[in-house]
């Protein structure tokens, strides 16, 4: 057991030495920190931007195809210029978006310009418009779960 004088030996030796770790670990650690407190609100927000471009995509999609006896068709009646470029635009900013290096993002970007081109010119099964529509919905359900575990995680 250690004396009163062993202790008042070690006493400066331990202040110096928690004195160096503490100038040496502090300014890592804070940039640890702060790091992930900037982070994390921005990936938060990419993935709800992404959500919010997903869901109007696919609704607009949706919306454009319309029942007529046993088939699907497009309604072309309701497909305008703007209605096709918005959607466009929402597949050019998904894209920008989206990691290319992930094998996910790709999925989607996959199913996605899959709807667009039916949109564009028909529809021509509306079960297979239907499983299609499913499907995107599925992966970027997916990614958006993973990149949720990921912000909760604290992996940046």
């Amino acid at each position: 057991m250690p004396t009163v004088e062993t202790l008042k030996e070690i006493t400066p030796f331990l202040s110096v030495l928690v004195a160096l770790i503490a100038v040496f670990l502090g300014p890592f650690l804070s940039a640890w920190v702060a790091r992930r407190q900037i982070v994390a609100p921005i990936r938060q927000k990419w993935i709800d931007e992404l959500r919010d471009l997903i869901t109007e995509f696919l609704s607009t999609a949706r919306m454009l195809v319309v029942v007529e006896e046993t088939n699907g068709i497009l309604n072309k009646e309701d497909i305008d210029k703007e209605t096709y470029k918005k959607m466009l635009s929402i597949e050019r900013k998904l894209t920008l978006m989206l990691n290319p290096n992930e094998t996910l993002h790709n999925d989607l970007m996959e199913h996605i310009r899959d709807l667009l081109d039916q949109t564009e010119h028909g529809v021509p099964d509306l079960l297979e418009f239907g499983s299609l529509v499913r499907e995107t919905t599925e992966v970027a359900q997916q990614i958006l779960k993973a990149e949720w575990v990921r912000v909760k995680k604290g992996k940046i």
